[in-house]
């Protein structure tokens, strides 16, 4: 009776946990690339440039 709610409970927990950590492993191999582009990691300090026609 117990596991009908604990089982699914252990895969979701499992689940959202690996995919953390996925998603933490790519975001520190964006980070220690120099050749990979990343909105995040952009280091611009003026505004964005309007373009002008």
């Amino acid at each position: 009776m117990v596991l009908q709610f604990v089982l699914p409970a252990v895969f979701v927990f499992t689940f959202i946990m690996v995919s953390a950590y996925a998603g933490a492993l790519r975001a520190l191999e964006v980070y220690f690339d120099p050749d990979a582009d990343s909105i995040f990691l952009s280091d611009d300090a003026e505004p964005p440039r309007v373009r002008q026609e």
